[in-house]
This record gives C-alpha cells, sequence and structure tokens, in this order.
C-alpha cells in the first residue's frame, strides 16, 4: 500500500507501523492487519502482484 496523502497506522502481530506519504507498506498475503486514521483520514493506493505474471507450465 502506498500512502499519497493523510497519515495512517497498520498493526499485525508484530506491532504497528505509521506511515506518512510517500510511504509504501508491505502487506503479506495471509497476514491479518488493523488499518486506523486519524482527523480527515489518507488516500492510498494498493499494490497487487500480478497473477498473470506467475509462471505457467505447459
Amino acid at each position: 500500500m502506498i500512502v499519497l496523502e493523510g497519515r495512517l497506522s497498520v498493526s499485525t502481530g508484530d506491532g504497528t507501523v505509521t506511515a506518512r506519504p510517500g510511504d509504501i507498506v508491505y502487506m503479506p498475503k495471509g497476514e491479518a492487519v488493523t488499518i486506523t486514521t486519524e482527523g480527515e483520514g489518507a488516500l492510498t493506493a494498493y499494490v497487487t502482484y500480478p497473477h498473470w505474471a506467475e509462471k505457467h507450465e505447459g
């Protein structure tokens, strides 16, 4: 997740990180996360690994 505007916190079983504009937060598949914001919230963009880029046998 890329933070474009604002500030947010991402919590996992390992702890909490705070992200600001320009920061990238990596969240592995299957990881349980809680995302919170303060004030007016945050604007984010999500980037996922493209399934079509996986190597197919055959």
